[in-house]
């Protein structure tokens, strides 16, 4: 019965979720632990604009171009079988003629990509699979056009990765289990 119970609270353990190492996705007070670039718009911290409290901003500078917030993070382990949920939340004001496009890159591949040309204030959230390991995630915005008084801006907020191991199936019945233990 001992082992019983031990083989059942092990397997319920390797179902659990096993953290993940994004710091600072909620960006409560700053872009700590962010590497940002930019041939243009501006990369800002918000105070108040997140869902809720602080937020990543990207914001156009009259001079179109791009910029990105990136991050390498490590989402469990990548030995097993694992999955690693990426999430995130955006949110885009465009005005006056501009269009803006959102991309997220994961390791270097474009994962999502989507390109903006009217106002939406309500907030995207975007669902990714990764395997579990070492990864590196960028989100950029960049400038499709701005017109002659176009404006756009980006809010990111809530960036989480969450790793699960799958755990197999047991192949032998109910019946062949209970007579091992009595």
């Amino acid at each position: 019965m001992r082992r019983m119970l031990l083989s059942f609270a092990l397997a319920v353990l390797c179902a659990a979720p096993v953290s993940a190492q994004i710091l600072n996705g909620d960006f409560t007070t700053s872009l700590a632990s962010w590497t940002t670039s930019s041939t243009g718009p501006t990369v800002s911290h918000h105070p108040s604009n997140g869902n809720p409290g602080g937020a990543a901003y990207i914001f156009y500078n009259w001079g179109g171009g791009g910029a990105s917030l990136e991050q390498a993070f490590t989402c469990g382990s990548s030995h097993g079988t694992s999955s690693c949920a990426v999430t995130l939340d955006y949110q885009y004001y465009v005005l006056g003629g501009a269009a803006v496009q959102v991309i997220i890159e994961i390791d270097n591949t474009v994962a999502y990509s989507a390109t903006h040309a009217a106002e939406n204030p309500a907030w995207q959230t975007i669902p990714l699979a990764v395997p579990c390991g070492n990864h590196v995630l960028r989100l950029s915005a960049n400038t499709i056009t701005l017109g002659s008084f176009g404006s756009w801006s980006v809010f990111v907020d809530n960036v989480a990765a969450e790793c699960t191991d799958v755990v197999g199936e047991e192949t032998q019945a109910w019946g062949v289990i209970k007579g091992l233990y009595r």
